[in-house]
């Protein structure tokens, strides 16, 4: 269903003249009977205001043309109603789904005719109440009165929230192009998830639960292996078969994650690249407070704490008796441990710090998120199944939070990389669902929860904080920031080391952007001073005042403040606007630091990479000023750069970077 979402948006995009008719019909078959809950109108509809907000639709006409759609599906519906009267329920579907007519007149007899624009806004009810209304004889000028006017409000509640997404993505697709792409994802996936739950419940559960007789059925009173698994699985007189499913979705969830995380890695692809600007941003927001939460939290990670919580959780099994519990628990544990370590020699990761030696100076996988994911889930897993009622979710979201909280103090220290951090909550989650798949029926009996949920809770209190207090100074040391730097003599770096640096900005999603033209020996204040002198300016600070700018119509591009952009998770130290701007395009220079250095005989001077971007400012539906880029920087920009830095400069070509122009170039340069 994504896909079919995808491919009408792109054909609307493609084919902008044939949008007006595709929101009208959409429109419409939201709201016909059947229909309605065939096609995913909500989610086409919000997909193409979200286009309409990136600017390559009009507004208001998108907006009437689904006014009309929607006046028109509610009055087809009102027609059969209307035309065909009671005689409609032996018309199919309704002669085989009698209950889609009794839930709309029931909610028309509760509500009258304003059940006509109210239904309009309500998921179940909205293709069946006009439908219902032309039955029970509602008269025209009423539902039509009811069906405009609620129209007129429904339109712009399914066109205006994709427009402002739209809008706001099109921003964010000025900072990283791979953020946008995830960002539209998410959305898609989000909506299209809530349609398809809805569906789920309406149509698939039915179909799910004969498919689960049926296979009951037939496994009942036979003795094969297939037979015995289908009716320990599903079971229908089994309580723990939504246990077993459940665990089951976690288990795959978890393996499929696993396994695509491990791809990434083995292959070096754009995940390896994201980990590192993820990682780098993440450092450089890094303050002494935090340092101080992270460094207990993730102490209680430590091999010590999770031994002692997992040796209380043992001699609490064993003092009730759960003997074959026990050893499964300790099998989980000893499994993960000798999985991480066996992972960690195999891939051969490095850490961002090294601190330690032997395996375990590797980074892949996380050994205290694998370590906590696994004992945690465990844990929560064997009170769930233990408690009933609203209780029964309090350890799954206490384990969730502390193993959340683990795993992002590993990130926060540079003691491992996001998708260290990723894989090991997988892999322990996963050991932990395939824990609970053997046991699920013998866990819950006579395991007495609250005193297992005291006893695992005191001790990760009190060995975690006498942990904290013995080895909090050591261990902040060992994960003090660091800032690790390549120096470079500078001649050698003007003779060819300079080919050692990125060449290209790298976003946060480890996507590779837009080339770089300068490597700056020297100081962003430095350069900042050539550059003045040439005619480069300064940006427009951010503030109330200029980011009002954004909506307003006509703002020039000089008065709207520059979007931000990283380069491997860090932030510009200088940003300044070309001498060649107009009133709606600019030249926007950023220079970003990296990890080396030059040392000459004045001492160490970092070096800067900085890249050149055209933009342009778009007006979308006449309202807004968004800047945009536009192309890459060629002929006039980098001649002006090369003009204002030229008397301390060397030009170098530069191979394979095409999208600079016929003649590339990279210009080396220090004070």
């Amino acid at each position: 269903m994504a896909a079919f979402t995808q491919a009408v948006t792109d054909f609307i995009v493609q084919h902008p003249n044939w949008a007006g008719l595709l929101v009208f019909f959409t429109a419409a078959a939201e709201a016909i009977a059947v229909i309605g809950s065939i096609v995913p109108g909500t989610t086409i509809l919000i997909g193409v205001g979200a286009v309409v907000g990136l600017g390559h639709l009009p507004l208001w006409p998108i907006l009437i043309w689904a006014t009309l759609g929607a006046i028109a599906g509610d009055g087809v519906s009102y027609w059969l109603g209307h035309r065909y009267r009671h005689r409609i329920v032996q018309i199919w579907p309704f002669s085989r789904r009698p209950q889609l007519l009794s839930e709309g007149e029931a909610f028309f007899l509760r509500h009258g005719a304003k059940s006509v624009a109210i239904g309009r806004f309500l998921p179940v009810t909205r293709a069946t109440v006009p439908l219902v209304a032309g039955i029970l004889g509602m008269s025209p000028v009423r539902f039509y009165a009811a069906n405009v006017l609620s129209a007129i409000a429904w339109a712009p509640l399914h066109i205006l929230p994709g427009a402002a997404a739209g809008a706001l993505l099109a921003v964010v697709g000025g900072i990283s192009g791979r953020l946008l792409a995830v960002l539209v994802g998410f959305i898609v996936l989000t909506i299209v998830g809530i349609w398809l739950l809805r569906f789920a419940v309406l149509s698939a559960l039915p179909l799910l639960a004969r498919a689960q007789a049926a296979a009951v059925s037939w496994a009942r009173g036979r003795t094969g292996l297939v037979s015995r698994l289908i009716m320990g699985a599903l079971d229908p007189d089994d309580p723990s078969t939504r246990t077993v499913l459940l665990l089951g979705a976690v288990l795959v969830a978890s393996g499929v994650g696993f396994i695509g995380v491990v791809q990434g890695v083995v292959t070096q692809d754009q995940l390896v690249q994201a980990d590192a600007a993820i990682s780098h941003l993440i450092q450089s927001l890094r303050t002494s407070w935090g340092d101080d939460v992270m460094v207990v939290l993730t102490m209680l990670g430590d091999s010590v704490v999770t031994a002692s919580v997992a040796a209380a959780t043992g001699g609490w099994l064993a003092w009730c008796r759960k003997w074959r519990l026990l050893a499964g628990f300790s099998t989980a544990l000893v499994l993960a441990a000798g999985s991480v370590m066996a992972l960690k020699v195999a891939l051969h990761v490095p850490r961002p710090i090294q601190y330690s030696v032997g395996a375990d100076a590797f980074s892949f996988p996380s050994g205290h998120a694998t370590m906590a994911a696994t004992l945690y889930g465990m844990l929560a897993w064997l009170m769930w199944t233990s408690l009933s009622g609203r209780w029964r979710f309090a350890p799954l979201a206490a384990g969730g939070a502390l193993v959340a909280a683990i795993a992002a103090s590993r990130i926060y220290l540079a003691a491992h990389w996001p998708s260290d951090a990723v894989a090991g909550v997988l892999f322990g989650f996963g050991i932990a669902a395939v824990f609970g798949l053997v046991f699920h029926r013998i866990a819950s009996t006579n395991l007495r929860p609250a005193g297992l949920a005291s006893a695992t809770f005191a001790t990760l209190l009190i060995v975690g904080c006498w942990h904290s207090f013995r080895a909090f100074d050591d261990t902040l040391t060992t994960y003090e920031r660091r800032n690790d730097v390549v120096v470079f003599f500078q001649q050698t770096w003007l003779d060819g080391d300079w080919r050692l640096l990125p060449q290209r900005r790298i976003d946060l999603g480890g996507e590779t952007e837009e080339p770089f033209v300068l490597q700056w020996a020297g100081s962003a204040e430095q350069l900042r001073r050539r550059l003045s002198a040439a005619g480069w300016k300064s940006p427009v600070d951010w503030s109330l005042q200029t980011v009002a700018g954004f909506a307003k119509n006509a703002t020039a591009a000089t008065e709207l403040p520059i979007l931000p952009a990283l380069h491997d998770g860090r932030a510009p130290v200088l940003t300044l606007i070309g001498p060649r701007a107009t009133a709606d395009t600019r030249i926007v220079l950023r220079a970003w630091p990296s990890a080396f250095a030059v040392s000459a005989d004045r001492g160490r001077r970092p070096i800067l990479l900085a890249s050149i971007l055209p933009e342009r400012v778009a007006h979308p539906w006449g309202m807004v000023s968004i800047p945009r880029e536009h192309g890459v920087a060629r002929g006039g920009p980098q001649t002006d750069l090369i003009g204002a830095l030229s008397v301390v400069s060397r030009i170098v070509p530069v191979s394979g970077a095409s999208t600079m122009g016929s003649n590339p170039v990279l210009l080396l340069a220090h004070p």
